[in-house]
């Protein structure tokens, strides 16, 4: 038997968001959550948490990443004090991205909510639709309490839509 289990599959296409609500429940400690997106315009997708209210929590966040571009030279995205967990994955020209996220504690109130997650993604450096690569590999953590029910995809670009997939699933750890 396997210790994942399919938990939910949600999507949106056009969107500048996309929210998972009433996905972390008491069965499990860690989830794993994968994600792909594809939008026309240059984009970074972001994570936050919605907790057992169903409001999205936009403060009191912390992540590192490393950001490695196949194109130049490799940089550090680091954050003590945000209002979401930055650049889990992106896309430019439709050429996708794609990430997986681990989640640890969502719903224990009291530990924070982890996250660990590696991503990639394509970008069309010349505008000329050849793409160039880029990964990232990063960990987070929300620094409240709370009890979290679920976790929303937000874009950076308020210009583009972007279509979205997030399948997430359960850790049994027997």
């Amino acid at each position: 038997m396997s210790n994942l289990r399919l938990l939910n599959s949600s999507s949106g296409t056009g969107v500048s968001t996309l929210s998972v609500t009433d996905v972390f429940t008491d069965d499990f400690d860690i989830y794993k959550i994968k994600i792909t997106c594809a939008s026309g315009l240059e984009q970074e997708t972001n994570l936050q948490f919605i907790n057992s209210g169903g409001s999205v929590l936009t403060s009191d966040y912390e992540h590192a990443q490393l950001y490695m571009r196949g194109y130049s030279a490799f940089s550090e995205v680091v954050s003590s004090s945000d209002s979401d967990i930055r650049l889990v994955t992106g896309d430019e020209d439709s050429f996708g991205g794609s990430a997986i996220i681990y989640v640890f504690n969502p719903r224990n109130s009291s530990a924070y909510t982890f996250v660990a997650f590696n991503g990639s993604l394509a970008i069309d450096l010349a505008d000329n639709n050849t793409p160039s690569f880029a990964s990232n590999r990063g960990i987070g953590v929300l620094k409240q309490t709370n009890v979290i029910n679920g976790f929303r995809l937000a874009n950076n670009n308020a210009s583009a839509t972007v279509d979205y997939t997030a399948i997430t699933y359960g850790l049994r750890v027997d």
